[in-house]
């Protein structure tokens, strides 16, 4: 990784303090090197975020969140602070497959992708495709809601199995921004 120059035989102290010299700065700056890159996706693939391109929203819990986000189908998930009637926006093209109350979920729009994995969104107010229509990475799907299990309006957001609705872990605009973080949409409109 380094090329010592060696240095003559001899030359006293002043050889012996190069020699220490070289060996040092070469051992620190083998210490003090980093490499640095980009934030990767998670193998599930690049996920824009939920909502148009500009926006930014507070994330209210996120995946492993002590409130509601430990469980099987809810663990990688995150809450987002949308207001009640925002613009929910796929995070990936696919074809819808679920548009429709669901139990506790409220209104959930699940969109198959491309990769095998499917993304979820709940508590929606109103979705506008029905199961079988191919939707674009930035196409609005839905309204943001407050309709099942929901305290407050909100979007409940994650990428699942599609068979078992696993919820698992993820990248949104390729990072896990946790609770608390406002994150910044670059998701384009389809």
């Amino acid at each position: 990784m380094f090329a010592v120059k060696r240095l003559a035989r001899g030359g006293g102290k002043a050889g012996l303090s190069r020699r220490a010299g070289i060996l040092i700065g070469s051992l620190v700056l083998g210490v003090t090197t980093v490499v640095v890159s980009a934030p990767t996706a998670s193998a599930a693939g690049y996920y824009e975020a939920p909502y148009p391109a500009g926006e930014t929203y507070r994330i209210n819990q996120g995946p492993g969140g002590g409130f509601s986000h430990t469980d099987f189908y809810n663990k990688g998930a995150w809450d987002i602070a949308l207001p009640l009637n925002y613009e929910v926006t796929a995070t990936q093209s696919g074809t819808i497959v679920r548009s429709d109350w669901f139990g506790s979920n409220g209104i959930e729009v699940i969109i198959r992708h491309p990769n095998g994995l499917c993304s979820q969104y709940i508590h929606l107010n109103r979705s506008f495709y029905n199961p079988g229509d191919w939707v674009p990475q930035g196409r609005v799907v839905g309204w943001s809601g407050q309709t099942g299990n929901a305290t407050s309006a909100h979007l409940h957001y994650s990428v699942i199995n599609c068979t078992t609705r696993e919820s698992l872990p993820s990248t949104l605009e390729g990072w896990t921004p946790g609770t608390g973080v406002m994150l910044r949409s670059t998701n384009t409109r389809a």
